[in-house]
Order: C-alpha cells, then sequence, then structure tokens
C-alpha cells in the first residue's frame, strides 16, 4: 500500500513539473518581452541627432572675452525609446572627450530622458524630457535642462561650463546645425 502512495505521489510531482516548468518559462519569456513590447505599441524612437562642440573662455578681470572653440561639430546620434505609461521614464547615454582650444581634452558625460510622469494620463500627454551634461577634466560641472518635445528633438540646444579659480571656464554647447 505504500508502495502505491509513492508511486502516486512521484506521478503527481512529474506531471507537475511537466505543466509547472513550461508555465515558468512562458511567464520569464512574457516578463523579459514586456518591455519591448510595450514601446513597440507606443510611439516610435526618437532619432536624436545633433552636434557637440567644446570651448573656453578667460574670464579674468572686470569681464569676459570672446570664447576660443576647440573641437567643433562632434556629431552625437543615438536613440529614444518614449515611454507610454505613468511612471515609466527612458534614457541614453553618450560619452565623448573632446579637444580643447591649446591642448588638453575635456571628458563629457551625457545623459538624454524621457518621463512619463505619475500623474500623467494613459497616453502620456504630460511626457517632458531631461538633457544632462556632466563635464570633468579641467572643469568640474553638471549642467540639465527639462524640455518640452519641440525643444527636445531632433536635438537639444544649451551649453555647460564650469569655472577655474582664475576665471577661465571650460564648456560645451550642444547644437543642431554645424558652427
Amino acid at each position: 500500500m505504500e508502495n502505491i502512495k509513492k508511486a502516486r505521489s512521484l506521478n503527481i510531482t512529474r506531471i507537475f513539473s511537466k505543466i509547472y516548468s513550461p508555465m515558468n518559462k512562458l511567464v520569464l519569456a512574457l516578463s523579459l518581452l514586456a518591455q519591448p513590447l510595450a514601446a513597440a505599441v507606443g510611439e516610435p524612437a526618437l532619432e536624436l541627432d545633433g552636434y557637440l562642440s567644446a570651448w573656453t573662455q578667460d574670464c579674468a578681470g572686470s569681464s569676459c572675452q570672446l570664447p576660443k572653440p576647440g573641437e567643433r561639430n562632434r556629431p552625437v546620434r543615438l536613440r529614444l525609446v518614449p515611454p507610454s505609461a505613468p511612471g515609466e521614464a527612458s534614457a541614453a547615454h553618450v560619452s565623448e572627450k573632446l579637444a580643447l582650444p591649446g591642448a588638453g581634452e575635456l571628458p563629457v558625460e551625457m545623459n538624454f530622458y524621457a518621463v512619463c510622469p505619475y500623474g500623467g494620463k494613459e497616453n502620456c500627454a504630460g511626457r517632458y524630457f531631461q538633457a544632462q551634461v556632466s563635464l570633468s577634466g579641467p572643469a568640474g560641472a553638471f549642467c540639465a535642462a527639462s524640455l518640452n518635445a519641440a525643444d527636445f528633438a531632433p536635438f537639444p540646444v544649451f551649453m555647460c561650463a564650469g569655472a577655474l579659480p582664475d576665471g577661465r571656464r571650460f564648456g560645451v554647447t550642444l547644437h543642431r546645425q554645424p558652427l
């Protein structure tokens, strides 16, 4: 009698594992596909396409001189898939090192975000965008701008600079057209 109970228990375990294992795989696959599928159903990816230019400026004394250009018109191209539901965000990242006038490099980290606020409508009508730039090397700086869609695409336009105690500034400009 006990052998029959063990056999039934083993059969039930085998049947359960045959059903449960494929279900686990299905749930895992659906979980992994959920994010790309949600993005595919929403709006197409934003193609951000613009330029990055470096410069220095001498602000020692009572006034600043005109900026001196460093490396100009470094192409920046990336894709950002917009979020489609409240509380979601998407991001894209770019790292560059630009030549400064004279000598040296200016390391630049750029992050671009599309944000659908928690209080937004289902179709994400309140979506906004943010561009962040971090400079290291001779000047440490962090700059950010929150923008609407028209100001963000095809590429955000703004500048970011850090200053040394002697009054020299090191900066970058994000722009849409070559300088």
